[in-house]
């Protein structure tokens, strides 16, 4: 695995460049064996991460092996027959995932009678209100009793409590990061369910492991929430921040979006028309996605 970290610390080779990467020589070992005239080959590929792969020692990297291992981090790659079918899918997946869990989802992830997997994404503001983030705990419970498992980006406030909720109410839930896996930590909110969190959770990210918090991340994270959920439900959003562009995402690839309406007085006309269904219940969910 040396390899593939070495390759992933490059900076700004995400996962498009990584990609590209693979498909000219298939695996990170051989990019590294690769001469200046064949990384040249690549279209579009700086002269400045040429250079960083050949001056790369990919041996460096043991130390995060050892912390990944020591934390149960798993390392898988795209080649791996563990990595979720639904990333699979994406226009650009990720070359590499670290994966906290993986025994709670399958291959093809949790999946219905009908062979339709049952994520569900919560998501809205990190500054959240009482109400709205009492609302995104109890819709994480109803959901995660009703067999669904709830995926969200464990920002502070909707994240976190939709996250809470779900433990609560006897189910899974995905947290999507937008920092490497080692800077991981639990939320206050959910220390008194911790034994519960590391047994019923799915920690994930792309990113380098001991990546720190980026805007671009962050938005890559927003993306992969709407790829991974079969819906969106946005409880409460903010002034700012994630919660529209991962409601964009969705929009694109055609999954529904749902607004919790109580709590729309800010944006709703942005969100509807990105044809959001306005909610009161979790039960309205549930039932259209019966429909259809």
């Amino acid at each position: 695995m040396n390899y593939w970290l070495a390759l992933h610390s490059i900076s700004d080779v995400g996962p498009v460049t990584f990609n590209k990467l693979l498909d000219k020589f298939d695996t990170p070992e051989k990019v590294f064996s690769a001469s200046r005239e064949e990384l040249m080959q690549i279209s579009r590929l700086p002269e400045s991460i040429i250079n960083l792969i050949l001056s790369a020692v990919p041996s460096n990297n043991n130390k995060i092996i050892s912390e990944l291992n020591a934390r149960q981090f798993e390392l898988i790659t795209k080649y791996d027959k563990r990595y979720p079918e639904l990333l699979k899918k994406s226009t650009t997946p990720p070359p590499i995932i670290y994966i906290y869990g993986h025994s709670n989802l399958s291959v093809d992830l949790p999946a219905d009678r009908h062979g339709r997997h049952n994520l569900i994404a919560i998501i809205g503001a990190r500054n959240a209100s009482r109400v709205g983030s009492n609302t995104s705990l109890e819709f994480g419970k109803y959901f995660a009793r009703k067999g669904f498992t709830i995926v969200s980006g464990y920002a502070k406030g909707i994240d976190t409590y939709a996250h809470l909720g779900a433990i609560i109410g006897g189910g899974k839930t995905v947290m999507v990061l937008p920092v490497g896996v080692l800077n991981f930590v639990v939320h206050k909110e959910l220390e008194c369910i911790r034994e519960k969190l590391f047994s019923q959770s799915v920690i994930f990210s792309e990113f380098f492991p001991s990546a720190g918090w980026l805007t671009g991340q962050a938005m890559l994270r927003n993306r992969r929430i709407s790829e991974l959920s079969k819906a969106v439900v946005v409880i409460e959003p903010g002034v700012k921040g994630g919660t529209i562009a991962t409601t964009k995402w969705a929009k694109k690839l055609n999954k529904p979006i749902f607004i919790y309406e109580k709590l729309f007085s800010i944006r709703k006309k942005e969100f509807l028309e990105l044809g959001a269904i306005p909610i009161e219940t979790p039960e309205e969910v549930i039932a259209y996605l019966n429909k259809t």
